[in-house]
């Protein structure tokens, strides 16, 4: 299978950020529903698994995004 090319890394970037967005507009409006604290919402956002994963896989596809580009320079 060969490497992604930089339209794909953009794509699958900008799927998982609007994802990312998705969820945590979800957790938000659900936390508030609840009448948690904002300092309980910041907590939830940073430590909630899925959205950590995400930011984990955005950082690699973007690394490797940097790395294609700088070759083809």
């Amino acid at each position: 299978m060969s490497a992604p090319n930089l339209k794909e890394l953009n794509e699958s970037i900008e799927m998982l950020s609007r994802y990312q967005d998705r969820l945590q507009k979800e957790i938000i409006s659900i936390s508030k529903k609840l009448q948690l604290a904002p300092q309980k919402i910041n907590s939830n956002l940073e430590s909630h698994p899925e959205l950590i994963e995400i930011k984990k896989a955005m950082n690699q596809l973007m690394a490797q995004r940097d790395k294609q580009k700088n070759e083809s320079i």
